[in-house]
Order: structure tokens, then sequence, then C-alpha cells
């Protein structure tokens, strides 16, 4: 997989080359200021030396769980999963074209089984990213930016503590690097930009956890979502958000049910101004395999200087 960026790339340059084509035709483009999605990427760019910090706050409840078939059970009524998920997602400019991200995240985990309760806080995997605009909208054509995104593990991902339930496990232990495409488009005779992302994660390096030699097969990502613009500055979000990921090998061995997978439909409204805008929604997981059910409340602020 060392030569997986090179489609992307061959993608995106032709995709430019069409795209000047286009440039006697190209006309004023309707750009609104919205809030995006809670987890598709947007095409566009922050500007040139701009700084924008942007607060996500998640609040899972597990209702029940998928295993690996995709058959849902729901938990037992006096047990519980939940979980607060903390995220500040950073974005600064370096040109009109470039911009670089980073997301520190902290998670509290809570847990109740068999009468036994547990609860556990700390940080995340890290996430740091570059993402290039190679092709503005017009009339016809989508705005389109590349990404290049790697996850560090700085959170925990092996020796559990005992009685805990797993609530103190919140990272994966693997160094992935993600390669993707964001598209997005405004339409405007209905007030709406729509979005989609194609993302693909690649761990390159097997990971070591409790002694076990892990390799993680690739995670393959669709995201897509809408933005309607219905009074002033007021917006309604729908969002879609698919991904899937194959059967680990452990010590050497392919081991089923080891892969995971979810669709995840999350709605919200919107409201913006300026330098800064608001979400607040509704997530809800709608199948899956070997992933826990959740209902999520979310919200977030993003706040440009």
């Amino acid at each position: 997989m060392k030569n997986i960026y090179i489609p992307l790339l061959s993608l995106l340059i032709a995709i430019t080359l069409i795209d000047s084509a286009w440039a006697k035709e190209k006309k004023d483009i309707w750009e609104p200021i919205t809030p995006g999605p809670f987890v598709t990427y947007t095409a566009p760019l922050i500007k040139k030396n701009a700084f924008a910090v942007q607060p996500l706050y998640f609040f899972n409840i597990a209702r029940g769980i998928f295993d690996g078939d995709g058959h849902y059970s729901s938990l037992p009524s006096k047990d519980y999963m939940y979980q607060q998920l903390i995220q500040l997602y950073t974005q600064y400019g370096l040109t009109e074209c470039i911009e670089i991200n980073a997301q520190p995240s902290w998670q509290i985990n809570y847990a109740k089984d068999e009468g036994v309760s547990a609860q556990s806080a700390g940080f995340a995997d890290f996430l740091m990213n570059i993402r290039y605009c190679g092709i503005d909208e017009t009339t016809w054509v989508p705005r389109i930016t590349g990404l290049f995104q790697v996850k560090l593990p700085t959170g925990k991902y092996e020796k559990p503590d005992e009685g805990k339930l797993l609530t103190d496990i919140t990272g994966t232990g693997s160094t992935d690097y993600t390669y993707g495409l964001s598209f997005t488009k405004g339409v405007y005779p209905i007030r709406t930009v729509f979005h989609l992302d194609l993302l693909l994660t690649n761990v390159p390096s097997p990971v070591k956890i409790d002694g076990v030699k892990t390799i993680f097969s690739n995670t393959y990502i669709v995201n897509g979502a809408f933005e309607w613009i219905f009074y002033k500055d007021f917006n309604l979000l729908g969002e879609l958000l698919w991904q899937t990921q194959g059967n680990r090998r452990l010590n050497g061995d392919r081991t089923p049910d080891t892969g995971w997978g979810s669709l995840i439909f999350s709605t919200g409204i919107g409201y913006s101004k300026e330098n800064w805008q608001a979400l607040v929604g509704y997530q809800r997981t709608l199948t899956g395999t070997n992933t826990n059910a959740n209902d999520t409340v979310a919200g977030t602020v993003i706040i440009t200087f």
C-alpha cells in the first residue's frame, strides 16, 4: 500500500485538466457561510493566514450492540455503556489552497455490566492532516480537495485495568494514514450545499497489542451530507456516514469476526455569522457489525480569527 496515494493524486490531476476546459464559462459561485457537517469534510478551505478553532462534543449512549453478522441485541435493562467525547479541531491556512489541521480528543467512558460499574477518562488518538484544494467550484464542477491524514496512537490501547470493563481503552495502538478526496457543490435555486467524502485508511505497520502481533485491514469510508439554508442564517443538516474495516491478522492468521462497520445518520440545525457558526443535532447508528448501536447528542461551535 506504499503507493495508494498515486491513484488519488492522478484523479485529482485529471479532473484539474478537465476543469481547465471550463475556464471561459466560469461564473460567480454562491458560497454561503454554514457550519458544515459534524463529520464529513467540506472542500472549501480556510483563508490564508486565518486560524479557526472548533470544539466538538458528542454524548454517545449505547442502546445495544450489532454483532459480527449485523444482528442487533439490546443491552440488559440494568446495564449501560455511554461516553462523552470532546474534540478540538484546529485549522490554519498556509495559502489560499492549503491548510493544516490538528485534532486532539478526550474521552470519558462509562459502563455497567452485571452489577459492576466503571468509569475512566483519557486522551484518545491524535489526528493531524494537510488538505489541498486543487479545483475551484464552477457552474458545473464541484470544488475538490485532497486530504492526507495521520493518526497517532496517543490513546491507551493495551493492558486494560481489571474491573474497569475496558472503559480505560481509548485508542487502537496503530499509526494510520488516510488518503481521500472531498467534494462540495452549492445549488443556489434550492439554497442547498452538498458534500461528499471518499476516504481510505491504511495501517502500514503491524502493532503489538498485549503481545499479539496485529495487522489491521484497510478502512473504507464514504460520507455524504447536505445543508439547506431555510431561513436567513439558519440551516438544516442531513448526513450519512458509512465505514467498514475487514478482519485483522493476529499473529499472522486472519481472524474471523474482528472487523467492524457502521452506518450512521445525523441531523441538526445550524446558525451562522461571518466569524462564527454553531451546530447542534442528533446521530443514530442505523446498522453495523461488531459495533455499538449508539444514540448521540452532538454540538459544535466554529470560531475564526
